[in-house]
């Protein structure tokens, strides 16, 4: 066995999620050899501020490392990269260190939304977006700064005219994954890819290293607080030594550049071609894919933005919450700790959940769930959505309850399957499914019924991100090619529709959407 195991290269691959770090060691064959999770929450602030503790993150990825490196068991030396991925349209200023000067500001937060909204001023207008501003900004980026300020951009022009201290201090922003890479190597970068959320970035070929001077001028931000752009298929350098004597490897480990959660995803669920699609249910809820250039359709919130795979465009579109739905429903539902809570929640609680929802049948007797708890977003954007279940009656209960949530979610990602293949210009003959949600087969068969394609559930689909940033990292050190990731990964099952309930998940999923629609007016009234 130890023979074995020192002919194998392996990886350490950091994953920094929206509510937790996923530490793994991943071989060279797409083995997870050993993986460990350390949870992490929000800092919710009354003005719309919501934030995570940077710093916190750092000591959590070193304490992770030295874990999940004793827990393999493998010869360190034989530990050749590290190759971190995460969240993202979050933003972190940093001094000459890479150190946080403040908490790391949240997609979830909206304090820059009204900036966004002035710097975007101007008629005619859509949305109250000046239609020639919108443009140039997608004709550079691909994408399109939010009315809401969820996005790197308004992040950073918050702190510039709210913290002004802290804007004049910071000596480069950073997105998470570039803040952790930063931090391994003492070397500050971003790649076109991640660099993205900026929105300051040109987009127009894949490889572009540049910001765009028109867009600089038109926000007020300064080049100088920008980092340094390195290929997105390219590797930032070795580990400092401290970082190599904390975790007792080389100070020749390479540290690959990074990528956004779902793009790890992607190659995790083995995909590297045009042909095949991913459902990722997580915390978030997205739809994922590669596609041959770069277009946007901002009617639909949906865009292709550059992979870090060579000459590959990514799939851009994001759907909200997902897992998180089933998780609030469970803490807030099911287990809330509050004066009724007569037990501590079981540690099978999501195994329960689905066997629950498995006691009520396909469209749990009319019970309708909406899922937008944090908005909505592709295919039909209104941060001002919110969640709730419909169509109660006496006879409900929780498992009608819990059915309706994975439902709820199923139906927010058929709203966008549509979208998509007219956006990409093919249909889907199947979908491979990863995540947190993915665990659960009843999910899954929902999703089938629902979409009406076989959906193909990944083996471990939580590590799917870790595995997949492992097997990126394999590719840029030549220890293997991107056409063998497909062989390293593994369909568990895959679930066939039941046209028996076609007819049922029709009649709902119309519904769903004439009350999305109808409701617009009450969102906003009461959100707005």
């Amino acid at each position: 066995m130890m023979s074995e195991l020192n002919q194998k290269t392996y990886m350490l691959t950091l994953d920094l999620g929206s509510s937790g770090l996923k530490t793994a060691i991943i071989s060279d064959q797409g083995d997870v050899v050993a993986h460990t999770y350390e949870p992490y929450g929000y800092i919710l602030l009354p003005d719309g501020g919501a934030e995570q503790d940077a710093q916190l993150w750092w000591q959590l990825c070193l304490e992770s490392s030295k874990r999940v490196i004793a827990d393999a068991g493998v010869p360190k030396d034989r530990i050749v990269g590290i190759c971190c991925d995460s969240q993202y349209f979050l933003t972190i200023p940093v001094n000459e260190h890479a150190e946080p000067l403040m908490n790391c500001i949240s997609w979830r937060d909206t304090r820059g939304g009204k900036y966004n909204r002035k710097m975007m001023k101007g008629f005619p207008a859509v949305q109250g977006m000046s239609i020639r501003k919108l443009m140039k900004f997608i004709r550079y980026t691909g994408v399109a700064p939010t009315n809401v300020g969820a996005d790197a951009l308004a992040h950073m022009l918050f702190v510039k005219h709210e913290l002004p201290d802290i804007y004049n201090k910071t000596h480069k922003f950073l997105e998470p994954v570039d803040y952790l890479t930063s931090r391994l190597t003492g070397r500050i970068t971003a790649s076109q890819h991640t660099a993205l959320t900026m929105m300051l970035t040109s987009n127009r070929n894949w490889g572009d290293r540049e910001y765009c001077e028109s867009l600089l001028k038109m926000s007020g931000i300064d080049l100088e607080k920008l980092p340094e752009l390195l290929p997105s298929d390219g590797i930032v350098g070795n580990i400092t030594p401290a970082v190599a004597q904390e975790l007792g490897l080389s100070t020749e480990t390479q540290v690959i550049c990074g990528m956004y959660d779902n793009q790890a995803a992607i190659s995790g669920a083995g995909i590297v071609d045009l042909q095949q699609g991913l459902l990722l249910v997580s915390t978030t809820l997205s739809l994922n894919g590669y596609i041959d250039s770069k277009k946007t359709d901002s009617v639909k919130s949906i865009a292709s933005i550059p992979s870090c795979l060579p000459g590959k465009y990514k799939l851009l579109c994001e759907q909200g919450l997902g897992g998180k739905c089933l998780e609030f429903h469970l803490k807030n539902v099911v287990c809330h700790d509050d004066a009724l809570s007569v037990a501590d929640m079981p540690e099978d609680a999501y195994e329960r959940l689905n066997a629950m929802a498995a006691e009520v049948p396909p469209g749990a007797d009319g019970v309708i769930f909406l899922p937008w708890l944090n908005g909505a977003y592709a295919p039909s954007e209104n941060r001002n959505a919110r969640g709730g279940f419909l169509n109660l009656s006496l006879e409900t209960n929780r498992c009608h309850l819990t059915r309706s949530v994975m439902e709820g979610v199923a139906f927010n990602s058929r709203a966008a399957l549509g979208a998509v293949e007219k956006f990409i210009g093919k249909k889907f003959d199947s979908l491979r499914f990863a995540g947190g949600g993915a665990l659960s087969d009843v999910w899954a068969q929902s999703y089938a019924d629902i979409l009406k394609i076989p959906i193909h559930q990944m083996a471990d689909p939580v590590q799917v991100t870790c595995k997949g940033a492992g097997l990126i990292g394999f590719v840029r050190l030549g220890h293997l090619t991107l056409e063998e990731i497909p062989k390293r990964t593994r369909i568990k099952k895959t679930f066939t529709p039941t046209e028996g309930n076609f007819a049922v998940y029709d009649k709902l999923y119309s519904q769903f959407r004439e009350i999305f629609k109808k409701n617009q007016g009450i969102f906003n009234a009461l959100n707005g």
